[in-house]
């Protein structure tokens, strides 16, 4: 069976989807994706048994992760891929990164105790979720202590409580590039439409270009939430500067529920480089 598609934005249980790396693959059987990669939230171990996965299925996999990043006093987030998944130092980068986004949990809770009694560390520490039901561990803590009413209210407390990603200590864009450049790989502007203001295009597209002179290789230009606008405009930012193309459909299995392949893009719209042969 033919896969023409590629979508290289998959979150895993690993980090907050629903679904595991052997489902993921499943998925894109499915969905007719020839090229794939999971690219969980600062953790690599839904990357890893993907590659050996994917080969026994017949679709080329890039190895993937996305890194929480500082730009200024706002944050972006950086797709990282192709990097060697044997390099120490890079894995030992990636778990720092994921650290600091677990305690920014922790530090809600301490925030949380003055106001809600039902609400300790010790009890947030010894606490368990089940990781299939996608999300984290922070937000289903409030979901099973009653004080949220579903996963996604518990999202916006870390904002009303002042816990949020500039403040967490994430490394900068800079830095982060030239992290994963060493490692052997190349980063990736993840879904610019969402997190940089997109009112003007002529700004939206001088802001892309700013970011990518940090050292940043490429755009996610294919996205669900983009309108034709904003992926026109990432296209013409991508050709202008020669940057890589890619397409992410940023499934988090039920958590988030678009689909593995979700925008049908063809390998051919996309510019690779040396990440598929």
């Amino acid at each position: 069976m033919e896969k023409p598609y590629a979508d290289l934005h998959v979150h895993s249980y690993y980090s907050d989807g629903s679904m595991s790396p052997e489902e993921i693959v499943e998925a894109a059987v499915s969905n007719s994706v020839g090229v794939l990669s999971i690219a969980d939230h600062n953790i690599l171990e839904g990357t890893l048994p993907a590659q050996e996965l994917c080969h026994d299925n017949g679709i080329q996999y890039i190895p993937g992760v996305e890194i929480d990043t500082i730009d200024k006093d706002s944050f972006q987030h950086i797709l990282a891929y192709g990097f060697d998944i044997t390099d120490s130092s890079f894995a030992d980068f990636i778990k720092f990164t994921r650290f600091l986004l677990d305690e920014m949990s922790i530090n809600l809770v301490e925030r949380m105790q003055a106001d809600n009694s039902t609400l300790t560390i010790k009890d947030f520490f010894e606490y368990k979720y089940d990781r299939r039901l996608g999300g984290w561990k922070g937000i289903h803590y409030l979901l099973d202590k009653g004080v949220t009413s579903n996963l996604k209210d518990g999202m916006r407390l870390y904002y009303d409580y002042g816990v949020t990603h500039n403040k967490a200590g994430f490394s900068t864009i800079v830095a982060t590039a030239y992290r994963i450049k060493a490692a052997g790989g190349y980063s990736i502007l993840s879904h610019p439409g969402e997190l940089i203001d997109t009112s003007d295009i002529e700004s939206f597209k001088a802001e892309m270009r700013r970011i990518i002179s940090c050292g940043v290789d490429g755009i996610e230009c294919y996205y669900p939430q983009n309108t034709k606008e904003v992926t026109q405009a990432c296209l013409e930012v991508c050709n202008e500067l020669d940057l890589m193309i890619t397409a992410g459909s940023d499934c988090h299995g039920t958590f988030i529920p678009t689909r593995v392949g979700e925008m049908d893009i063809r390998r051919d719209q996309l510019r690779l480089k040396d990440l598929i042969s």
